[in-house]
């Protein structure tokens, strides 16, 4: 399965592709919201790729993918549709590497997974952002989530969103 946005390509993540995720996860920036320690190990960044390459098209719908600038080799980031079993639904989840901060990546990723969901027939979404990550919060509202309450999961204070397709 092969995606494209007006900017960017998407793929599958591979087993081989340890490399470029650690390129991403390693940086403690793009790990400052994320669950987990925030300067991610080895072991933590295979059971990531683990996860995005073995529960690709599983019965709950998870598809997350390797985001690469379009006619390049150049990865930038990751994301998907992530199924959350602590709320048995699908999320749109994103995340990059730092150089492609500011730079409406991540917008137009959340807004090519919105639209795959909606290709996929899935009827509601849900986003979960930390109340911190001013950037994410504002990504989720464009993409036209709405913030339901402020949670705690996963030892992190989250905004907690939906959307219905």
């Amino acid at each position: 399965m092969k995606l494209e946005s007006d900017r960017l390509e998407y793929e599958l993540w591979q087993e081989n592709d340890f490399d470029i995720l650690k390129q991403i996860l390693g940086n403690p920036r793009v790990c400052e919201y994320l669950p987990g320690d925030k300067n991610k190990s080895d072991e933590e960044i295979k059971k990531w790729l683990n996860y995005f390459v073995q529960t690709f098209g599983n019965e709950k719908g998870t598809k997350i993918f390797k985001v690469k600038i379009k006619n390049t080799d150049q990865v930038i980031g990751y994301c998907g549709l992530g199924y959350v079993k602590e709320f048995d639904h699908i999320e749109i989840m994103y995340g990059m590497d730092e150089k492609y901060f500011n730079q409406g990546y991540g917008y137009e990723m959340s807004l090519r997974m919105k639209n795959l969901a909606i290709e996929q027939n899935i009827k509601h979404l849900i986003a979960l952002a930390d109340i911190n990550n001013i950037p994410s919060n504002r990504i989720l509202q464009k993409t036209g989530y709405t913030k339901k309450e402020q949670i705690n999961l996963w030892g992190l204070d989250l905004n907690f969103y939906e959307m219905d397709l």
